[in-house]
């Protein structure tokens, strides 16, 4: 039924009009539809046409914001990175200094150890030669005097008198002598 609708409709569109009805317009609709769609257009530029073009101006404009802030904080990601190898670098070679330098100050502090204790351990042995010779020469002079009085006593027995003292010394002293060349 559509079907004969339209057939019947384009034939007598045809068969009214001259020049647009042999190419299958019909001048009325044809004016009807173009006034229609000036006032349409009209419309849509008036109220809608200018909303959207503002609303994707505005939806470009945020996005080139987005695109140059993107750019710039790439830009500033790139310094960064950069200023935080050498940051990096920096601090190595100071850890590395560092490192060296109390490498070389313990290796002083262990050589001044060895020397101190070198040094405690010689005077130490100073001391005690020094100790053991006045423990040497106290015990020499105590058997000294104690054969000195071995000898007075040995030779009262053997005199039978005593001796008076400057004889006495002498003949000690001539009795260490002649027993120390031995």
């Amino acid at each position: 039924m559509v079907h004969t609708v339209l057939t019947q409709f384009a034939s007598e569109s045809a068969a009214s009009s001259g020049g647009f009805g042999a190419l299958g317009l019909d001048l009325k609709a044809f004016i009807v539809q173009l006034v229609t769609f000036l006032i349409v257009f009209y419309v849509l530029k008036r109220y809608v046409f200018d909303w959207i073009i503002k609303t994707l101006d505005k939806r470009q404009k945020i996005i080139e914001e987005g695109v140059k802030s993107a750019q710039d904080m790439t830009e500033q990601k790139d310094k960064l990175e950069k200023e935080v190898a050498k940051i990096k670098s920096d601090a190595r070679t100071q850890a590395d200094e560092i490192l060296a330098l109390s490498r070389t100050q313990s290796e002083e502090m262990i050589a001044k150890a060895g020397a101190d204790a070198s040094e405690k351990a010689d005077k130490m042995i100073i001391e005690a030669k020094k100790k053991i010779e006045e423990e040497t020469d106290r015990s020499r002079r105590s058997l000294k005097s104690e054969i000195v009085a071995l000898v007075v006593d040995t030779t009262e027995k053997l005199i039978g008198s005593k001796v008076d003292a400057n004889k006495d010394k002498a003949l000690i002293e001539d009795a260490l002598k002649s027993g120390s060349g031995k």
